[in-house]
């Protein structure tokens, strides 16, 4: 009789113990399932393949299925892909811009194309995917570009530039930079008024 009253004792003793662990295993997988993860927003810019702006250039290499060629121009990193890619019916040069490794501009560069049309048909493209597009002024597009190599456009050569803007803030730009080249180029919010020198000003 004495041993029943002291096993009962210990199972009485241990019960809230018990329910105490129990209660705590149950709230800290609560908090696990309500605590908010850091995911996208969706109408931030997404680059083929999911390449997206911040990434540096290991992420985009392990994304972007081309081989590329690297190289610095001032305090910029560059990786162009050795061929050319697909972009809607065309193809075109891909290059990608990174400053301290992060990716903030990308263009793809269409070289002596055979037909104005081809220019006109991916303004209809843009266009649907973006919205209207408006006149861009040619000094800004310059601008962004003088950064990385000052030396790749003559400002009297970019005509019919046009541009759109993302939610996110990221702009797109459809421009010539030569009588028989153009270009689209998209650069990242976060360069912002950044593009011009401003120092002293």
């Amino acid at each position: 009789m004495k041993r029943m009253i002291v096993i009962l004792a210990v199972i009485l003793l241990t019960i809230p113990a018990l329910y105490g662990a129990s209660a705590e295993s149950v709230s800290g997988i609560r908090e696990l399932f309500e605590t908010p993860t850091a995911t996208p927003a969706p109408n931030d810019f997404r680059f083929r393949d999911g390449i997206r702006w911040g990434m540096n250039q290991r992420q985009v290499k392990a994304l972007e299925s081309e081989a590329m060629t690297e190289r610095s121009m001032q305090n910029w990193s560059i990786m162009l892909t050795n061929e050319k890619v697909a972009v809607s019916r065309f193809t075109a040069d891909l290059v990608f811009m990174f400053r301290e490794d992060r990716l903030l501009m990308i263009s793809y560069e269409f070289q002596r194309q055979a037909a104005r049309d081809d220019f006109l048909y991916l303004s209809g493209a843009l266009s649907s995917l973006y919205g209207e597009k408006r006149e861009a002024d040619p000094l800004t597009i310059k601008a962004l570009m003088d950064a990385i190599n000052p030396n790749h456009y003559r400002i009297e050569l970019i005509t019919e530039a046009v541009g759109w803007e993302m939610p996110d803030g990221t702009a797109v730009f459809l421009y010539y930079y030569s009588g028989d080249a153009f270009a689209i180029m998209y650069v990242s919010p976060e360069i912002g008024n950044r593009i011009y020198q401003t120092n002293g000003l």
